[in-house]
């Protein structure tokens, strides 16, 4: 009797995506890579490991691991400020409202990404030129949100400001400049509960200044700090800590 006549199995399909689909898978594979092992520790070959891919898909999309990891962060910022666009446009009210939904996204968004992780890497040694370069991007991204608020605010009586544009640079500077040098004060602690002092504490003074800039009643856009927030500023201290030994 002849043998069995032996059915070619068929050729596997090569799954092919586009390349804006497998950036950020990558680039989702390596933030869960450093919230476990730090943005320091984390390298190439645990990435594409992770993945199941060759180390020349990691260089076709990133030059560099640091080229990746600015990547990654600049997407934390520019995600954040869509987040916050959709939040401007959803909300109701005046304009004020309008501007604390806008506050409340942006707290909800951060507790939700793990932005301990993001701060962590922002504020390591030699990340200042890189820290400045994506703050100038996202202050523009945050005038696009604030200043057609803003001008609402003026016109609707919600707000009291002479100047909506020259408003909108000064909330700005809170947000980037002196949120800025608030974490460079909070880095100078000599222990873990002078930082989280320094943070929580100048948080709250940064929402002061932002509602007397704007012309509302105190309070109307502080953030109640619980024990959430000091958690997280714990958190953070114990990293940055773990990153300089």
């Amino acid at each position: 009797m002849a043998p069995p006549t032996r059915t070619a199995s068929a050729p596997r399909t090569r799954v092919v995506k586009h390349p804006d689909v497998r950036r950020d898978e990558l680039l989702d594979i390596a933030f869960e890579l450093c919230r476990s092992h730090g943005f320091d520790t984390m390298n190439v070959e645990q990435v594409t490991q992770a993945a199941g891919v060759a180390k020349g898909t990691f260089y076709h999309y990133f030059s560099s691991k640091d080229d990746m990891l600015e990547q990654l962060v600049s997407r934390f910022g520019n995600s954040l400020f869509d987040h916050l666009s959709t939040a401007s446009a959803r909300a109701v009210g005046t304009a004020s409202e309008r501007l604390r939904a806008v506050m409340d996204a942006a707290a909800a968004y951060k507790l939700g990404n793990s932005d301990i992780a993001y701060a962590s890497f922002l504020y390591t040694d030699g990340n200042l030129a890189l820290r400045h370069r994506l703050f100038q991007a996202w202050r523009e991204r945050g005038r696009e949100v604030l200043l057609p608020i803003i001008g609402d605010g003026a016109a609707d009586g919600s707000l009291s400001v002479i100047s909506v544009e020259a408003a909108t640079d000064l909330v700005l500077l809170l947000w980037f400049e002196a949120a800025d040098q608030l974490w460079m004060r909070a880095l100078a602690a000599t222990d873990e509960d002078r930082f989280v002092d320094v943070l929580l504490k100048g948080s709250a003074t940064i929402y002061q200044a932002q509602e007397r800039i704007l012309g509302v009643a105190d309070g109307a856009y502080a953030v109640p700090l619980g024990p959430q927030h000091n958690d997280m500023a714990r958190q953070l201290y114990r990293r940055l800590e773990a990153q300089q030994s």
